[in-house]
């Protein structure tokens, strides 16, 4: 081979190799930014998901309670123990029925104008207006939907911005940056870093692009906004531009140090850039999966959960063969071992708990840690809910079998809450909620149980 070969051959490959790292740098800002906006599509997820779980609650209430004649509502003013500083009932037109107490009749008859009105009204279900003032309390206005004697109704109460806060304060917390639910004027309903509920953002270019871009970039910030459903709320994520590609521009700057460094040295090079790109997958892998465990974490489950959903609804149909489950878990009796004896010895178990529910679960089932004691499998190409019953039950099996720690002989137990994908539930989100009221149930009943969401 002559010297000019070599050199064109040696040329080609550090010019291959310069355009892998490009792409390659190229790709991971993108990818970065992109898990950022999934931050968004999680956080609207779970407070839209969290706001349809008090549908059938509420409407309970409004058809027990304002399902009267416009009379009996009027005469049972002053009867009514208030949950919230006023109500009103009105009928989809708008027209007043009635409201308590008497002086917030013009505020009532305002509500027609609120786009949560219009929202209810059109999805038949719970649904959640703009911040208003009432009394000088920042609030938003719920409106349920029912049925009362003379046809379709909707009840209205204000629900304090302190109260909302507290229920989105475990979604809407991320690692880097800010996040906000915003409602359909750009005030400020829930933050992370604790913004004024009622507020506005502070830079009016970023709140003005939220609500015209689902994603981009103002003034050295990158955003991602995406709308809640059953309101006109947005979910939104902030930080500094710089600070998300921070990790990826100082891989970047060594990457590049290296190949100039080193670009006489092919052979090198090349080491390197097989080391670099190892790295890179452990990366990945670490982004999705747990620390302590090694099981895939929730944003993997959810990723999972929605391409399985996605195939089926595709290759299936709705009411094709096979059935998608999800099995809620958490461990009982776990934090009297971290009490007892320690945080370290919590770990260890929580890794003999993941190897177990692998062990424990069938080829096709995804386990995954959700958090703490909180574990989600997701069945995959099972027949019944006796078959996801049938997973739970093994898994209690192994679960409940003792452990050893250091020598010291350790029993836990283990409440699960299972739902199937129906109709009705089409979303990762949905199922997942429902997974876990069953829990909630299962624990409630006495804990150590299986319990299947019925809806009811």
């Amino acid at each position: 081979m002559s010297v000019a070969l070599a050199v064109l051959i040696a040329a080609a490959l550090m010019a291959g190799t310069g355009v892998y790292l490009s792409r390659t740098t190229s790709a991971a800002r993108s990818e970065t930014l992109a898990d950022f906006g999934a931050r968004a599509e999680i956080i609207a997820g779970a407070v839209g998901g969290t706001l349809a779980g008090s549908d059938e609650q509420t409407r309970a209430v409004a058809e027990s309670t304002y399902a009267g004649t416009a009379a009996e509502l009027a005469a049972q003013r002053g009867t009514v123990a208030l949950t919230a500083a006023w109500y009103a009932v009105l009928r989809p037109d708008g027209e007043l029925i009635v409201s308590e107490p008497v002086a917030q009749t013009p505020t009532a008859r305002s509500l027609v104008a609120d786009p949560g009105f219009e929202i209810a009204n059109r999805s038949g279900t719970l649904a959640f207006g703009d911040v208003v003032d009432t009394g000088g309390v920042p609030s938003v206005v719920a409106y349920q939907p029912f049925r009362g004697v003379d046809g379709p109704r909707v009840l209205a109460e204000p629900v304090p911005l302190s109260q909302v806060g507290v229920l989105f304060s475990r979604v809407i917390g991320i690692p880097t940056g800010d996040s906000y639910v915003l409602d359909g004027t750009g005030r400020i309903i829930a933050a992370s870093n604790g913004a004024a509920a009622g507020s506005r953002l502070t830079d009016p270019a970023l709140a003005a692009a939220v609500t015209a871009k689902a994603a981009g970039t103002v003034g050295g910030t990158y955003f991602a906004s995406r709308q809640v459903s059953g309101s006109r709320w947005r979910a939104v994520t902030a930080a500094p531009r710089a600070a998300l590609l921070a990790p990826v521009q100082a891989t970047e700057r060594v990457a590049w140090q290296l190949f100039a460094a080193f670009c006489a040295a092919l052979a090198l090079i090349l080491v390197i850039g097989c080391t670099a790109l190892v790295s890179a997958a452990r990366l990945a892998r670490a982004r999705l999966h747990d620390a302590l465990t090694g099981l895939p974490n929730r944003a993997l489950f959810m990723e999972r959960a929605e391409g399985t959903i996605a195939d089926r609804r595709r290759n299936r149909g709705p009411n094709g063969e096979g059935i998608v489950a999800a099995l809620f878990l958490d461990l009982d009796g776990f934090k009297p071992v971290n009490d007892t004896y320690g945080h370290a010895a919590g770990d260890a178990l929580l890794k003999q708990v993941a190897q177990r529910l692998t062990d424990a679960t069938r080829p096709d089932d995804f386990v995954s840690r959700f958090g703490g004691d909180e574990f989600l499998v997701l069945c995959r190409g099972i027949r019944s809910v006796e078959d996801a019953q049938a997973v739970a039950d093994r898994i209690q099996q192994y679960l409940t079998e003792p452990f050893d720690l250091d020598g010291r002989a350790v029993t836990i137990g283990v409440s699960i809450g299972i739902a199937t994908l129906t109709d009705d539930t089409q979303e990762a989100e949905t199922l997942i909620q429902r997974a876990d009221l069953a829990l909630y149930r299962a624990k409630e009943n006495g804990r150590g149980r299986v319990e299947v969401f019925t809806g009811t």
